[in-house]
């Protein structure tokens, strides 16, 4: 009973956050088994082994219960749809409407086609209401973010002003407070938004990334150090010495993104030309050089493999799973998958490479859409980061101003009481508030964007930077400003 519930709570939270392009997939998968012609049972025996994980699990236990236990296809296709509570789930129609068409002995072809051109145009609407929801969680955060400034702010003047002790107290209060609601709030969007899988596994890049991130880490930790002892530069400058080398991992993990994006835009036309092709000359060698004819961009290095392996009589099922590690993509793996089963099944490969362009053109769109949005999230996040950096500073310069008025020039308190925050605890503060907010708006643009989740740290790194830099660039621009036209006034003429 409890295993029940949690599998229905993980369901629920999926349909929140995320279309679901597995099951996209995974109808592409059975549509491209059924051009070959293949019978039902064939077809499940097929689908148990595609990998594409609990739909994969139903049709095993359908093949299992249908013709092991020998209840019919159709039966264990409808008692395996049972199991799902979700009267709404398009597994559980899928599985019910699937009973019917084995019972009749209609076309598979057919009902895989129609039931693909469905999911697919259900899969665009979700995500695109996803989007509509994203719009309003990201502009929520921008407003919320311009608001913690003047909050910590206030709250530490109005401390000082009436004379309260524990200043220092409700400063860090305040802060903690803040940094808490905003981490909270992009950790609801981090389950809320949709996550579109980029990139699969490639050892030789995570090994580098890791490198690149422990070496990063242990640099910038080393240098901030020896820089606080020393007191060389201003705490402002150390956080942004110290945070700057995480742009080598972040920017190694940009290039990743972009070159896993840059094959999936070029992925859709070659897998279009390549079934064309192959549905007429009847050979992948000879299709392949064919494709080659045209121009890939830079998935042609993937192509041109697969061709010269093909040519050394590698198989082609082992030929298009290398071309799917070396490229790296979410995209082109699962739509190599498709294409080498249609190959074993002898499937029309016209009608799978138009399909599986059609899918991939489509995931490409919204991803695209999603970027775009994202982007003028990114720019108002960091102008509203450099503001938030500024106030806080001039707060911190205006804390010591006060400090050095109060014990060195006489000043009436009858009518008001000044109890300023110490200004070594504001800077020893200054750091650690530039770090925190920089990693929750950095944090919130990635969540924002999407993606690969390891270019993070370019963002964090970047407002880091600009954080740093603002603070210190305002504290000393104002100083000898805000000290001559404070404290002259309270100066003794000779």
């Amino acid at each position: 009973m409890k295993q029940k519930q949690k599998y229905s709570f993980k369901e629920r939270l999926a349909e929140l956050r995320r279309a679901d392009e597995e099951f996209v997939y995974f109808i592409a998968f059975l549509f491209a088994l059924s051009t070959g012609e293949v019978s039902a049972v064939d077809l499940v025996k097929t689908g148990e082994t595609s990998g594409y994980g609990k739909y994969s699990r139903s049709f095993k236990d359908i093949y299992r219960l249908g013709i092991g236990w020998s209840f019919g296809l159709a039966k264990a296709c409808e008692m395996i749809a049972t199991k799902i509570s979700d009267a709404s789930d398009p597994h559980k129609q899928l599985l019910v409407k699937l009973a019917q068409v084995i019972r009749l002995g209609d076309e598979l072809k057919g009902f895989f086609k129609d039931e693909l051109a469905a999911t697919i145009h259900n899969y665009s609407a979700r995500y695109e209401r996803n989007l509509e929801s994203q719009k309003l969680f990201l502009e929520m955060f921008y407003t919320i973010s311009s608001t913690t400034s003047f909050m910590i702010a206030s709250n530490s003047i109005m401390a000082m002003l009436m004379g309260q002790n524990n200043a220092e107290n409700i400063f860090l209060m305040s802060f903690v407070a803040v940094v808490v609601s905003l981490g909270s709030f992009v950790f609801i969007m981090h389950m809320i938004f949709p996550r579109d899988k980029l990139a699969v596994g490639n050892s030789e890049h995570a090994r580098k990334y890791r490198m690149l991130l422990y070496g990063t880490i242990g640099m910038g930790v080393s240098i901030g150090m020896v820089l606080f002892m020393t007191k060389l530069v201003p705490l402002p400058i150390v956080v942004v010495v110290s945070i700057a080398p995480l742009f080598l991992p972040g920017i190694f993990a940009r290039k990743l993104e972009n070159n896993t994006q840059h094959l999936n835009d070029w992925y859709p036309s070659f897998v279009r030309h390549f079934g064309q092709i192959y549905t007429t000359v009847g050979s992948v060698g000879q299709a392949l050089d064919a494709v080659l004819r045209s121009d890939f961009g830079p998935l042609s290095a993937q192509i041109i493999s697969l061709k010269n392996r093909i040519k050394s009589r590698i198989s082609p099922e082992i030929g298009f799973e290398l071309f799917s590690r070396e490229a790296g993509t979410s995209i082109i793996t699962s739509g190599n998958t498709i294409l080498s089963n249609s190959l074993q099944k002898g499937a029309d490969l016209n009608e799978v490479g138009n399909k599986v362009a059609d899918i991939s053109s489509k995931l490409n769109e919204l991803r695209a859409k999603r970027r775009q949005t994202s982007k003028t999230f990114e720019t108002i996040v960091i102008v509203m980061h450099a503001l938030t950096m500024a106030i806080l500073g001039l707060m911190s310069k205006l804390t010591e101003i006060f400090n050095t008025l109060l014990s060195t020039v006489s000043v009436s308190n009858q009518a008001i009481t000044l109890s300023p925050i110490n200004p070594e605890f504001m800077n020893a503060m200054m750091p650690i508030v530039i770090v925190a907010l920089s990693t929750i708006n950095g944090f919130a643009i990635k969540v924002g964007q999407g993606g690969l989740y390891k270019t993070v740290w370019y963002y964090i790194a970047l407002l880091g930077v600009i954080g740093g830099i603002t603070m210190y660039g305002t504290t000393a621009a104002l100083s000898d400003f805000l000290s001559n036209h404070i404290l002259d006034i309270y100066q003794t003429p000779p």
